[in-house]
């Protein structure tokens, strides 16, 4: 063939990958715009939210794009480790797996059913609205300022409201997507972390040298590919928990800041999308401080089972060996929101609170 099946494939990859920015930038730019030419400050946050989730979503869908190579070796050695794991450990990896379902299973149900009310039920609930100056005008998702061209008008309302409600899916799409790759790795991680205390614990049931000799080269072995999985782990994951970590803040504010709007304006419909909302974010940072607090507990008790070892049962040359594994021990693996906070449930609540301190702020100023 004059055409390869890889370069067909790259090619649709890469038209694909246009669409969607290009969908993007359709549906980011005019609604900016709109929100310069409001004049009400507390409108302007109102609409302003849906925008900057948007920029963080593709902020961390380019980079997944730029690693999609240390993403895809991630992917391979999870698919590694579960080919070559034993019974018992396939059943650790599985409960880990099942973590990362459920969260992601909660955060998509939450997350797809609010943005179905926010980008259709709801502009189509409130139907034609009549301007003081006798206009009619039909709600779009996002309002939006397209110039000289009539939005309003058939079929340019309906083409613009199309192209809105799939930008929205799209970007719920990549939410949920990246949370669920970095949960995914983060909970394998603590699956192998989970392993390697097993090892450790398992080490003195055995007092035959070769047999302990063994153990602690599969030991070395293996606390050597966590190294490197955490290597490659830190190559991305640390800089989407960051946008996720600042975008949360901002968009929890806000939302907080919306649901005290629309409580005022008796708007019980529009103030129940934004509960569900809410909820999904703050389910959403939970998983993410949660994951990273089972990476600091999972690690803690691999410096435990080291300190409590029974090293004395063990030929002293082989107990020396161990030395160098104990101070290693005593630095834990965690994830970090771009390599500036650990990532644990002090974390967030430091978060909440923080993100209820500038919606005081919000109430204040406005």
């Amino acid at each position: 063939p004059l055409v390869s099946p890889s370069a067909v494939t790259k090619f649709f990859n890469s038209f694909t990958i246009f669409i969607l920015y290009l969908l993007q930038l359709i549906v980011l730019i005019p609604g900016l715009l709109y929100v310069l030419q409001v004049k009400n400050a507390r409108t302007k946050i109102k609409l302003l939210m849906p925008h900057l989730n948007s920029i963080a979503q593709m902020a961390k869908y380019t980079i997944i794009l730029q690693r999609a190579k240390e993403f895809s070796k991630l992917l391979d050695e999870i698919k590694k480790d579960w080919l070559i794991a034993t019974e018992e450990n396939r059943q650790i990896f599985s409960e880990r797996a099942s973590i990362e379902h459920k969260l992601t299973t909660v955060i998509v149900v939450t997350m797809y059913g609010g943005g179905f009310f926010y980008r259709t039920i709801l502009p189509l609930s409130k139907g034609k609205i009549l301007l003081p100056n006798n206009m009619t005008v039909r709600l779009l998702p996002c309002p939006s300022y397209f110039g000289s061209l009539n939005e309003q008008a058939t079929p340019n309302y309906e083409i613009i409201f199309t192209l809105q409600v799939l930008g929205g899916f799209i970007i719920y799409t990549v939410l949920c997507g990246t949370k669920s790759a970095c949960l995914m790795l983060c909970l394998h991680m603590c699956g192998l972390l989970k392993i390697l205390t097993n090892k450790i614990v398992d080490l003195t049931n055995d007092s035959d040298e070769q047999i302990v000799q063994e153990k602690i080269v599969h030991i070395v072995e293996y606390q050597t590919r966590i190294k490197e999985f955490l290597n490659q782990l830190d190559q991305f994951v640390p800089a989407i928990y960051l946008i996720e970590v600042v975008i949360q803040v901002l968009i929890i504010c806000i939302i907080g800041y919306c649901i005290i709007m629309e409580w005022e304006d008796s708007n019980a419909m529009a103030m129940v999308i934004y509960v569900v909302f809410q909820v999904t974010c703050v389910i959403g940072t939970f998983s993410v401080c949660y994951v990273g607090q089972l990476l600091l507990d999972e690690s803690e008790n691999i410096r435990q089972a080291y300190n409590t070892l029974n090293w004395y049962r063990l030929p002293v040359n082989k107990a020396r060996s161990l030395i160098l594994l104990i101070l290693m021990s005593h630095y834990p693996i965690k994830v970090t929101a771009g390599r500036i906070m650990d990532l644990s449930l002090v974390t967030f609540t430091s978060i909440i609170k923080s993100a209820v301190g500038y919606m005081n702020m919000l109430r204040t100023v406005t």
